[in-house]
């Protein structure tokens, strides 16, 4: 997918440390739109509308042994907003229904003892359709497997290496170059 346009490819690696705020917590905020001032089809990626992303990789300033006594076993990774592509699983009450709009991108095992996991180098995170992100600042929300954000995480180092791929926006490119009468 990416292979068909890698100029559409970006790495973007977000350090805790590095979050507007300045200081790690379960919710980082981050201005990654600045990356627009470097690319070299900033047109077609500031308008396109939704993009795809998924996680490669996770760490945080956390043993095994301290998320087992948290009682954790999964890191969810998410965006602040929802997307309709993605969905999860909530508590069915008289108000919503069983399955949600869901704003994860990626999940991460803390390697609780009290668990087992599925094999992740054969199974790792894939992509997830969300809005464009390059438009303004994202806020990056680490919650347990309930959905409950994370505990015992301020002030703790954490890293996220997210694949971002901007699809070709052919209707972009058909405006802005128009085809040459003679």
């Amino acid at each position: 997918m990416e292979q068909q346009n890698p100029t559409n490819l970006f790495n973007v690696f977000l350090n805790a440390s590095d979050c507007l705020a300045q200081i790690p917590s379960n919710t980082c905020r981050f201005d990654i739109g600045s990356i627009l001032s470097q690319a070299p089809n900033a047109e077609e990626l500031e308008n396109a509308g939704t993009c795809l992303i998924k996680v490669k990789y996770f760490s945080i300033e956390r043993s095994a042994a301290q998320f087992t006594t948290d009682d954790v076993s999964l890191i969810q990774i998410r965006l602040v907003n929802q997307y309709p592509n993605n969905i999860e699983s909530t508590l069915q009450s008289t108000k919503n229904k069983n399955m949600i709009s869901s704003n994860i991108i990626g999940v991460v095992g803390t390697g609780n003892t009290d668990y087992t996991y599925s094999d992740y180098q054969s199974n790792p995170n894939d992509y997830v359709a969300i809005a464009n992100p390059f438009k303004n600042q994202i806020e990056i929300q680490l919650t347990d497997e309930d959905g409950t954000a994370l505990v015992n995480v301020n002030n703790k180092e954490w890293v996220l290496w997210l694949c971002v791929y901007v699809p070709p926006q052919v209707d972009i490119l058909n405006k802005n170059m128009p085809a040459l009468n003679y």
